[in-house]
């Protein structure tokens, strides 16, 4: 493949993008910040100091905060709610989803629906043949990639409808860093 984004869902979101089979740079050597994108204009507040990033939403971090929000703002049911003796992660948000827990439910559609926005919009910019999804975040499944799948085929231009594939990473979580960091080296 040549064309591919690829996005990490961890406590925060990286992302790399590749055209013709060439990262991305920039003037700069920090091109492509997607976990940087706008998605909630005037949302919460990120690390980066900006208001409304993807990576404030749709990383394991942003996840625990949508819990955080949602058991606040409503009285609903939960086993999220007997969690008091440390703050929610995004862990517990996929256990509670499993059991079926309503709100843990409705937080993975929330964050797939963002998140599959999102990246319709990125297919917009570099008409990628597939965005390869890594980090702690996807393995939750079918419960994040559906919504992000559902989102991303709702929203994407029709030129690119069905023809982007969303994919898991099948690297192991111990082995991106140092492959990644390899593949730059033998570039250079």
């Amino acid at each position: 493949m040549k064309n591919f984004i690829e996005i990490t869902l961890g406590t925060g979101v990286g992302s790399g993008i590749v055209i013709n089979g060439q990262l991305v740079y920039g003037h700069d050597g920090f091109a492509g910040e997607l976990g940087h994108v706008i998605v909630e204009r005037n949302g919460r507040l990120c690390g980066c100091g900006r208001k409304g990033c993807l990576e404030a939403y749709c990383s394991a971090t942003g996840v625990a905060r949508t819990a955080k929000e949602r058991l606040e703002q409503s009285k609903e049911p939960s086993l999220l709610r007997a969690i008091t003796d440390r703050p929610i992660e995004s862990k517990d948000v996929y256990d509670a989803a499993v059991k079926g827990d309503k709100i843990a439910l409705e937080i993975f559609e929330f964050t797939g629906k963002l998140l599959g926005e999102a990246l319709a919009d990125f297919v917009a910019f570099s008409a990628p043949e597939a965005i390869i999804l890594f980090g702690g975040l996807t393995k939750s499944g079918e419960y994040i990639m559906k919504p992000v799948r559902e989102a991303l085929d709702n929203t994407v231009l029709r030129i690119w409808k069905g023809k982007v594939k969303v994919l898991v990473s099948e690297l192991k979580d111990s082995d991106a860093a140092v492959l990644g960091a390899s593949a730059l080296g033998w570039e250079a």
